[in-house]
This record gives C-alpha cells, sequence and structure tokens, in this order.
C-alpha cells in the first residue's frame, strides 16, 4: 500500500530505521519467553533442587500454552487494529510482555507460569498481527526485507542469550534480568510512528501526511504529492469493498493471497522449529561428545549466525527461491535426523558418529528455519490488500499458532510411544509437500510496492464470473 521510492535517501532510510527499532525490541522479548522455556524445562525435569516442580506433561502444557494464547489474540487485534491502529496496539504488546515478567519474578507454581504464559502468547499474538501491518506499510519495498530479518535477528540473539545466562543465574536473578530487558524494550515503543494508511483510514489527512514525509526524508510536500494521493485513492477503493469479510474472501484475487499464506505459515509451524526450539535440552541421546548445555547454546548459535545471513541475502535472491531453498533444506535435514535417531534408539551401537550428524542436521534446519521466518514475515505483509489486511494477518497468526500448539504438544507424547524419529519422518513428510506447493503456486514479491503485488495477483487470477458469463453466452448463440 504504502509506496516509497525503491531507492530511498539517507534520511528516509535512518527515519524508517528509527520507527522500526521498537519492532526489533518487541522481537527481543518475544524471544526471551521462547530461549527461557527450553532451559527452564530441562532444569524442572532433571534436576531435584529445581525451585518449581512438575511431571513431563506438566512440562509440555508450559511449553505449549504459549502458542495456545498466541492463537487467540487474532480475534481481539481483528476488532481493534483498524481502531486503535498499529502504533497502540504494539504498545499494548509491550506493556504485556513487561507485566508478565513481573509475574514470572515472584511466583514458584507451575500452575500460575502455565496461565502467565498463556496470556504471554496473547500478548504476542497481538504483536505478530500489527507488527507484520506495521512494516509493511513503514517501509521502503527495498528495505522490507532487510527490517523483518533484523526481527528475526533480534528474537534469536535474545533467545541465545536466554540459553547462555539460565546456565549461571538462578530463577529469581534471571526472572528479574528478564524483566529488566522487558522494560527497556518498553520504553522504545515511544519511537513507534503511525503508519499513514491507518490515518488516513481514519480521516487524519494532515498528520498522515506529515508522518509519510518524515519517513520518506522529505520536508517538501510535492515529494510525496503523488504517492499521497494514490494512497488515498486506493484506500478509498478498499473501503467501498468493504461490505463483509466474507464477501471480501471471495474474490479470487484475495483469496488466493490468504490461502498461500496461511499454507505456508501452516506448514513452517508443521516442521518441528517451534518444537525443537523448546525441547532442544532434552531430545538428544545421552553422549560424550557435549552436554545439553552446549547443545543449545550451539542451537542458538545457528539460528542467530542464520537470521544474520538472511538479512545479507533477502533482498539479493527472490522470496520464492528462498522459501523453495529453506523447504528443501528442512527435507534433507530431517532425513537425515530421522535415520540416525532411528539408529540410536534401535542399536545397542549405535554409528559412531551419528550424534554429530544428528547434531549438524538440527542445527542447520533451524538456521534455515530463521531464514524462512523472515521471509514469512514479510510475506504476510506484502501479500494483502488493505482490505483483508487485518483479518488475513489475524488468520495466519492462529493458523500458524495452532499447528505450533499441536506440535509441541504432541512432541515428547510421540517421543515416549514411538521414538524421537517418528517426529522427524512426520516433518520430513510435510517439508516435501511444502517443496511441491511453493514450486507450483508460490509467486515473487521482492522490489515491489504492495499495491503492485496486489495489481500482479489480480492479473494472474481468472475472473471466474465473467469467464462463467462468457460460457452462458456461448451456450445460448449455440
Amino acid at each position: 500500500m504504502f509506496k516509497m521510492s525503491n531507492h530511498p535517501n539517507f534520511r528516509a532510510i535512518h527515519h524508517q530505521t528509527l520507527a522500526e527499532i521498537p519492532i526489533c525490541l518487541g522481537e527481543f522479548s518475544m524471544g526471551i519467553a521462547f530461549g527461557w522455556l527450553a532451559p527452564m524445562i530441562r532444569d524442572i525435569l532433571d534436576d531435584p533442587k529445581s525451585e518449581i516442580s512438575a511431571n513431563e506433561d506438566q512440562c509440555s502444557w508450559l511449553a505449549s500454552l504459549l502458542e495456545f494464547g498466541r492463537a487467540f489474540s487474532p480475534l481481539l487485534t481483528l476488532l481493534l487494529l483498524d481502531i486503535l491502529g498499529r502504533k497502540i496496539m504494539l504498545q499494548i504488546s509491550s506493556t504485556i510482555f513487561f507485566a508478565i515478567w513481573l509475574i514470572i519474578t515472584f511466583t514458584r507454581s507451575i500452575v500460575t507460569l502455565c496461565v502467565t504464559f498463556f496470556f504471554f502468547g496473547l500478548g504476542i499474538g497481538i504483536f505478530n498481527a500489527a507488527s507484520a501491518v506495521y512494516i509493511g506499510e513503514n517501509s521502503s519495498p527495498n528495505l522490507r526485507g532487510i527490517f523483518c530479518s533484523a526481527c528475526t535477528t533480534a528474537f534469536y540473539i535474545s533467545a541465545l542469550i536466554q540459553y547462555i545466562i539460565s546456565g549461571y543465574l538462578p530463577y529469581r536473578v534471571l526472572a528479574i534480568t528478564n524483566l529488566i530487558m522487558a522494560l527497556v524494550c518498553l520504553t522504545s515503543t515511544l519511537l513507534y510512528v503511525e503508519s499513514a494508511q491507518f490515518l488516513i483510514l481514519r480521516g487524519r489527512f494532515e498528520k498522515a501526511e506529515k508522518n509519510m514525509m518524515w519517513l520518506k526524508g522529505t520536508v517538501d510536500k510535492e515529494d510525496i504529492a503523488t504517492e499521497f494521493e494514490a494512497i488515498k485513492a486506493n484506500i478509498e477503493s478498499e473501503k467501498e469493498k468493504k461490505t463483509s469479510y466474507k464477501e471480501l474472501l471471495k474474490a479470487p484475487a484475495n483469496y488466493k493471497s490468504l490461502l498461500i499464506v496461511l499454507i505456508l505459515n501452516m506448514a513452517h509451524a508443521s516442521t518441528g522449529n517451534a518444537a525443537l526450539f523448546t525441547y532442544i535440552s532434552i531430545i538428544f541421546p545421552p553422549n560424550k561428545f557435549f552436554t545439553w548445555y552446549q547443545v543449545t547454546v550451539y542451537f542458538g548459535i545457528s539460528q542467530m549466525t542464520f537470521s544474520l545471513l538472511a538479512s545479507v541475502v533477502i533482498e539479493k535472491y527472490n522470496r520464492r527461491t528462498l522459501t523453495l531453498f529453506s523447504f528443501t533444506m528442512f527435507l534433507l535435514c530431517h532425513s537425515t535426523a530421522a535415520y540416525f535417531f532411528y539408529d540410536a534408539d534401535h542399536n545397542s551401537s549405535p554409528i559412531r558418529f551419528g550424534v554429530w550428524v544428528i547434531f549438524g542436521s538440527v542445527c542447520t534446519f533451524s538456521g534455515c528455519s530463521a531464514v524462512l521466518d523472515s521471509v514469512m514475515h514479510m510475506l504476510r505483509g506484502e501479500l494483502f490488500p488493505q482490505s483483508i489486511k487485518p483479518i488475513g494477518t489475524g488468520l495466519t497468526v492462529v493458523a500458524r499458532s495452532l499447528m505450533e500448539f499441536v506440535t509441541i504438544k504432541i512432541f515428547l507424547m510421540i517421543r515416549s510411544q514411538y521414538g524421537t524419529y517418528a517426529n522427524f519422518i512426520a516433518y520430513a513428510a510435510i517439508s516435501l509437500i511444502s517443496v511441491l506447493f511453493c514450486y507450483f503456486v508460490l509467486p515473487e514479491t521482492r522490489g515491489k510496492t504492495l499495491i503492485e503485488i496486489q495489481n500482479s495477483l489480480e492479473r494472474q487470477t481468472p475472473n471466474t464470473s465473467s469467464q462463467n458469463e462468457d460460457e452462458e453466452q456461448l451456450f445460448d448463440e449455440q
């Protein structure tokens, strides 16, 4: 929607970067929670002196309720995103993150922690839905990919920090440390800049013009006049379509964009990244090469390294190419890990260096998943037109969160009944299906404005009603 120059000037880059800093810190706040879970679950299950007492089933609920809570929040976000705005919704989510860590600091009850993480998930869902819209509307086409990958990197840096410091800090000190970091992230929300799209939608044209000029790095209204009028015209056009979401989703281009984003996000969630992220500290078979703490830290390093790589390659390679590459690597890594996990479970003398192969496969998968996270983040903001952007983004977060909830909740159950390898066989099968889907269906969006992407989707989607009328006319003539 927000068409900005494909080659923004230095002031525009500087201003847009300032506006995106709180988004990165919001992702950092989310990473704190996800990174805290893995070593905490290990501590609860294996350390008899742990401050929290819980069994394996309770730990699975603690881990999965975060995703379950995230699945519910878009229902609230859908109602408020076009009423309160992107800025206020993002500030609300950061406030929730801070409040949750305040509660965690003083509780030792597994039940309280489960309830707390459910509400943490609600805040994450609000942030996910609002941030995708915010980045898509406030960033130039050539900067969107960099900003999205920077957010992903911030998330994995935060998780890595949790992996490292959890081995040295007791529960209370770690919680207070996380509380301080969450406070810093909350303070940064003062830097948010409301998007021109929302302000125009609410009839605040003067403020919209001012914000757009600041993001463009100009003081001359003439520099944005053409683009500003194009945005107004586009939003007015989308307003006319807003009869009901049911009618909107019947539009072929809208339906296609929603289907693509939903399937890709559900596929990514079903390949096991959330489960491995949560249980990395307990899934490896006993071995003499490395401890669970080392595995967890190396796992975090691989995610952070690949997410940094994503910021370099994301605007140099097509989104479609990166998506195909990632799912292909998922297929290879999961197939390899499944074989060697099976070998470790069923042979008294497993292949000597099998654990190294598993370690390499898991870390490579986690790294490629970090790259795909950036691409998925961009697609949520790029493929949806203004008329369905709130519901499209919300439904995507719901679908992905529910899939991740399922994969986290059943991981330990499948591991107990069939073996760890069975999880990886399922992940490999889903990866194969995802490769085929991307090859035949996924369009390219790199370097295009949001309006250009929607025009491209409409051209690629046949006008079914017009086609049916032509067929009826031909039948009558015959």
